[in-house]
């Protein structure tokens, strides 16, 4: 190098002289400078890190420039601090440098510490345009570096992060669920992110998770969603209603019963209510209900599947084939010989209507179905077999004038057969209003319930007995 003259850049650059080229970054003329920088980003020496981050303070735009451009070529965790504080250069030009260094070259560095301590570093800085790579960072092969984004995304606010952190969230659930690789620790921090960032502004990041394929993300959207206790939230809840899984229909009806949304037409009304499982509500929304209802039988608890059949026989619904709700709308119809036909399937609509049924005949009717079955006859009946003799002869039509006093005198024979009354003892029977028997009466005018005769409700003393013809209450 000669003694007063400037250094010659391409011969040390040639020589491959680091050395050389360091010391030319101090000299006097920017041109040197930035020369030398240049000359120096392909070397890569580890010794050239300080001296080119001190020219990132340098008076002129380019030679900074040309640093930036050389410690982004080293790349590695030591020139982090020095190119993401670049990103705040005043010369755009350095800014736009600083920017591709940071999120292209950095973000992806094959050091693993690199990338970490840039998610880390651009969390404290809050920068917008650091979104999408550290989106992308959020699925890099090290966790560390993922849960670093995942922060660094939190802190910064933008709700563009909303959706990938539903997806991350979601893919891990899914992970666990399979007992593939996963990162509970990973899942919690884009949890806690979306906490921080599920606010009114980001409504409409998640409805466009509502139509994603996969499940976890639109129930994950959803309850999201729900959460946002805003009118604004409602247009996006009413889309969920229409979801393929009853899971997230019902996650969207809640969030729209807090906001106090109301439907405005049947078809909506059905799917609301259905989603809610209020089925009276659901059913009263007319023919839009009856699908809705007929697809939640299955998986209904026992109330439910009444109030389920109770709707679709108001509905005029018409069964189809043998199954469980046929079997109950047959049997809250009275058309026991329809349950029946549907075999064991009929035994659990035969039970609730032994026990449900508005008209106690029907209660009867189903008790001695049941018995057809081989099942043991349910309450409300301590004889069914008796109850239903009587009830046959009651119901026998007589012919002539005296038809009414042969019928009595046949039921006093009936009774005192089954040795209900004695009335060589002066036993005489009580009959009710529609002159099915009720009681004995001895011959001191004690009063006696004919129990085998009669239905009951309540159990102990509790219990009431009514008449099974038509249903009054056994005087006492």
């Amino acid at each position: 190098m000669p003694l007063f003259g400037p250094p010659n850049i391409a011969a040390l650059e040639a020589k491959r002289d680091t050395q050389g080229l360091i010391k030319a970054l101090a000299y006097k003329d920017p041109v040197v400078r930035i020369a030398a920088a240049d000359a120096l980003a392909p070397l890569r020496d580890p010794l050239a890190v300080e001296p080119l981050v001190a020219l990132l303070k340098d008076e002129n735009a380019g030679v900074r420039r040309a640093a930036v451009g050389a410690l982004s070529a080293r790349g590695g965790f030591r020139v982090v601090d020095p190119l993401v504080g670049a990103l705040s250069d005043p010369d755009p030009d350095v800014r736009v440098a600083a920017n591709t260094a940071v999120y292209r070259r950095l973000m992806t560095d094959p050091d693993q510490d690199a990338r970490r301590a840039t998610a880390v570093a651009l969390g404290k800085i809050r920068d917008i345009n650091g979104v999408e790579p550290l989106v992308r960072a959020v699925s890099d092969a090290d966790e560390g570096v993922s849960l670093a984004a995942i922060r660094a995304l939190q802190a910064i606010g933008d709700v563009r992060a909303v959706l990938p952190l539903v997806v991350t969230q979601a893919r891990e659930q899914a992970r666990q669920r399979s007992g593939g690789r996963s990162s509970l620790a990973i899942e919690r921090a884009a949890s806690g992110a979306l906490d921080a960032l599920c606010g009114p502004t980001a409504i409409e990041a998640l409805e466009g998770g509502l139509g994603h394929d996969d499940f976890d993300v639109r129930e994950i959207a959803v309850k999201r969603l729900s959460r946002i206790r805003v009118p604004a939230a409602a247009t996006p809840l009413e889309v969920a209603l229409g979801d393929k899984e009853a899971s997230i229909r019902r996650t969207a009806a809640r969030g729209l019963a807090d906001i106090g949304w109301k439907p405005t037409g049947s078809e909506t009304g059905a799917v609301y209510w259905g989603a809610l499982r209020e089925w009276r509500k659901c059913a009263e929304c007319g023919a839009p209900a009856v699908p809705i209802l007929v697809d939640a039988f299955d998986t209904a608890d026992e109330a439910g599947r009444a109030e389920i059949v109770a709707g679709l026989v108001g509905l005029g619904w018409e069964p189809e084939g043998k199954s469980a709700l046929a079997a109950g709308v047959w049997a809250a119809r009275g058309d026991l010989d329809k349950v029946v036909e549907m075999g064991d399937g009929a035994i659990g609509p035969l039970r609730t209507a032994a026990k449900e049924a508005p008209h106690w005949r029907d209660r009867l009717a189903a008790a001695r179905a049941l018995e057809g079955l081989g099942q043991t006859p349910a309450a409300p009946f301590e004889n069914v077999d008796l109850a239903s003799q009587a009830l046959t002869i009651l119901d026998t039509p007589v012919d002539g004038d005296s038809g009414g006093s042969d019928k009595r005198a046949a039921i006093d024979a009936f009774a005192a057969s089954q040795d209900l009354i004695k009335p060589e003892d002066g036993d005489s029977l009580e009959l009710c209003g529609c002159g099915y028997p009720l009681s004995r009466l001895d011959s001191a005018g004690g009063r006696h319930a004919l129990t085998a005769l009669l239905g009951y409700e309540g159990e102990g003393p509790e219990r009431a007995y009514v008449c099974p013809a038509c249903g009054t209450p056994r005087p006492e």
